[in-house]
């Protein structure tokens, strides 16, 4: 596995196949949390990686307040209505 060249806080991470919470360095050690665990522990940094990121799709958005959004909005409702 690569080492991880910067950490930050609350950074996903992956230690040994486990998928965990970077929480802090603490003396050379890495404070690590696995995914779904309450407990911290400490491992070295070398032995983590980055986590991969799932890809989101990607695709033309309105913001909530655009006037397109609100107009659809307004149309769906009134075709909701008896």
């Amino acid at each position: 596995m690569d080492s991880i060249a910067v950490l930050s806080p609350d950074q996903p991470v992956l230690h040994n196949g486990r998928r965990a919470t970077f929480l802090h360095m603490t003396r050379g050690a890495a404070i690590i949390r696995y995914w779904g665990d309450s407990h911290a522990f400490s491992v070295p940094p070398e032995t983590l990686s980055p986590s991969p990121v799932r890809a989101r799709p990607r695709g033309p958005s309105a913001a909530r307040d655009e006037p397109i959004t609100r107009e659809r909005a307004a149309h769906d409702s009134a075709i909701a209505l008896p």
